[in-house]
């Protein structure tokens, strides 16, 4: 049996706990919504991935290449799978071609190219510059170019309107037909504004628009894969009398009429998939127009004939 005071201490802790219950303030209602969504942001952050910061290629993943054109209403070409490389000539793939497949570009060398971005290069060269380069191709038909295959470290987007086509020719093809060695280098570009900051000319050493896939124009067209964004692919659609150097005295483009370029490259820029990208306004050209050297292009370009 307990003592007395027992219950008594039992009785005042009773009331004093009935009186803090009662004068307890009422707990601080809250929305349920704002819960969630903070809820649901922290949980995007935590799920959000984190990519490279920098973005590169896979080297691993050799990509595919096709170089084809078409003789006598056939198409003819050659396919393959080859490591990326140097800029340097390329790997013989049959009749007069050698090709490679890189990263970085004009763009890039120009300082054009999107600070966060990475240009896919698709190159082929002469074998024997005095040999056409594409064997008795029909007149008036176009030369197309694919590589397939290319996986970057991350999610990536086409840089719209970077597409382009550099084309060198020889110097003595050029001094043959009393153009300065500053001339050997012509760009067919995507984007009917660019001038690649300012460095080239229209109708000088630059077609503006003349891959942008309208009626008598090439076209340039680069593919995210929808299932896997890292994979990239990019089809280059040339017409060949668009080979034909703009200050070439001669104006015929049929086969075999005017001097080829001795190298040719396709390039385009992807941008990771988060990326702004740049707004790419006209520039005026550095060059004065009025020169005789109006090609723009820098001395050091005609040290690489394959570049």
């Amino acid at each position: 049996m307990n003592p007395p005071y027992t219950y008594f201490v039992w009785a005042v802790i009773g009331i004093f706990g009935v009186h803090s219950i009662a004068a307890e303030p009422p707990l601080a209602s809250f929305s349920s919504a704002s819960f969630s969504a903070s809820f649901d942001d922290d949980q995007i952050q935590a799920e959000r991935p984190v990519y490279p910061t920098i973005l590169l290629i896979e080297e691993d993943q050799h990509p595919s290449v096709k170089v084809s054109w078409v003789v006598g209403g056939k198409e003819q070409g050659f396919t393959g799978t080859m490591p990326f490389t140097a800029p340097i000539g390329g790997e013989p793939i049959g009749k007069n071609i050698k090709c490679y497949v890189t990263m970085g570009g004009t763009r890039i060398e120009t300082g054009a190219g999107h600070p966060k971005g990475a240009v896919i290069r698709l190159g082929v060269t002469k074998i024997d510059n005095a040999r056409a380069f594409f064997a008795q191709i029909d007149p008036h038909t176009s030369i197309e170019f694919v590589v397939t295959g290319i996986k970057f470290n991350q999610p990536v987007k086409y840089h719209q309107g970077t597409g382009m086509m550099h084309l060198k020719y020889a110097l003595g093809d050029l001094a043959a037909c009393e153009l300065p060695a500053t001339a050997r280098n012509q760009y067919l570009l995507s984007d009917p504004d660019d001038t690649l900051g300012g460095r080239v000319i229209a109708g000088e050493n630059a077609t503006p628009g003349a891959l942008d896939g309208q009626e008598n124009h090439g076209e340039l067209v680069v593919e995210i894969d929808e299932h896997d964004p890292t994979m990239v692919s990019m089809r280059l659609r040339v017409p060949f009398g668009m080979l034909r150097h703009l200050q070439d005295p001669w104006k015929s483009d049929l086969p075999g009429t005017f001097f080829e370029p001795i190298h040719m490259h396709a390039e385009a820029e992807l941008i990771p998939i988060d990326a702004k990208p740049l707004d790419r306004d006209p520039v005026e050209p550095e060059i004065n127009p009025e020169s005789k050297d109006q090609s723009g292009n820098r001395n050091r370009e005609a040290q690489n004939p394959a570049g």
